[in-house]
């Protein structure tokens, strides 16, 4: 009997994710490319008739009404534009909170780990969330063990993935389970992947450091971005990596021409540059985000990495009002 997968897919959702997935239980459900359901089947739930419009602007109309999730293998929540507007509807959420009552395995794509952990469906579990997201993720929901140095993740009966390529390698996996790594293999081939990634594989980096190519030093990474208000030493970031401290210096200085602190306080300053240029946060606030003690501290930091200081950054006319304001009173003085 094929196994089910029903979609709910939030209003805006992200039209890519959806695609892959189904896609790769289509090609590996069947023989060649025939897109007949034999081992696999899908429905996307909701109310009938309404369209449902993804980020890009597609509308999809649901292929099947509410009806009771223990039909399905597994339901699968696809998120899309963080907003608090774009929720489930109330129809949509008793389906996923029946769901989880019924002990119905779950999956999130893309930000799709944002919607269960709203209703408390991923406290206690492991969740792969986007280096993009981590952050506000973890400020969100304390009790979700969020990381962001793989592609995917399945802790028992939840699944999550940080969106893009990575859900298909969460499909794949899901092939693999129910019926074997070839017709993963088989799917990822025809839509021309070079591999099947798995849950050890790591998201891709940042564009602060494209020269990062081992795995540790990858990981590496991540792990800083995940951790900037509360660093984590050498030691223990090397410890993940299952490597020694030197080992994981001499990698860093390798390929990025750096040790692992200077490339960790340069991913704090580049995220405080964000903050300061994108948000409205005071100084303080900013510091104490990106890990420095007080603002006075981040103050001289920042100005070492930058060249010039937070108030600088954020308010460039003012800085240099108060300048010609100075030089103006020195020539009178003389």
């Amino acid at each position: 009997m094929a196994k089910k997968f029903a979609f709910l897919l939030v209003r805006d959702f992200t039209l890519s994710p959806l695609s892959l997935f189904i896609d790769t239980l289509r090609l590996a459900g069947d023989e060649g490319d025939r897109s007949r359901r034999i081992e696999f089947d899908w429905e996307i739930v909701g109310e009938r008739g309404l369209p449902i419009r993804a980020s890009c602007g597609v509308e999809l109309l649901p292929t099947r009404a509410m009806g009771n999730p223990e039909d399905f293998d597994n339901v699968v929540v696809v998120g899309g534009l963080l907003d608090t507007n774009r929720k489930l509807s109330s129809e949509k959420e008793a389906f996923l909170l029946r769901a989880a009552e019924k002990g119905v395995p779950l999956t999130a794509l893309c930000t799709g780990s944002f919607v269960l952990a709203r209703y408390g469906l991923l406290d206690g579990y492991s969740a792969a969330v986007s280096w993009f997201h981590i952050k506000d993720f973890r400020a969100e929901f304390p009790d979700v063990n969020a990381h962001a140095d793989s592609l995917y993740s399945v802790d028992r009966s939840r699944a999550t993935c940080a969106g893009g390529t990575g859900a298909a390698d969460l499909a794949g996996y899901f092939v693999s389970q129910f019926i074997g790594q070839k017709a993963a293999e088989k799917a990822a081939k025809i839509l021309v992947l070079d591999r099947i990634r798995s849950s050890r594989d790591v998201q891709p980096v940042g564009d602060l450091f494209p020269a990062a190519a081992s795995r540790a030093v990858k990981r590496a990474l991540l792990l800083m971005e995940s951790n900037l208000q509360e660093t984590l030493s050498v030691a223990e970031i090397a410890a993940r990596q299952n490597c020694s401290r030197r080992q994981l210096e001499r990698l860093f200085g390798a390929e990025l021409g750096i040790g692992p602190m200077a490339a960790y306080l340069a991913l704090r300053v580049h995220y405080a540059k964000s903050l300061l240029e994108g948000s409205d946060l005071a100084i303080g606030e900013i510091a104490y985000r990106c890990g420095f003690p007080n603002a006075g501290h981040f103050s001289r930091v920042f100005r070492q990495q930058t060249g010039i200081t937070p108030t600088h950054l954020r308010h460039p006319n003012r800085v240099l009002a108060n300048d010609v304001a100075k030089e103006r009173s020195l020539d009178t003085a003389r």
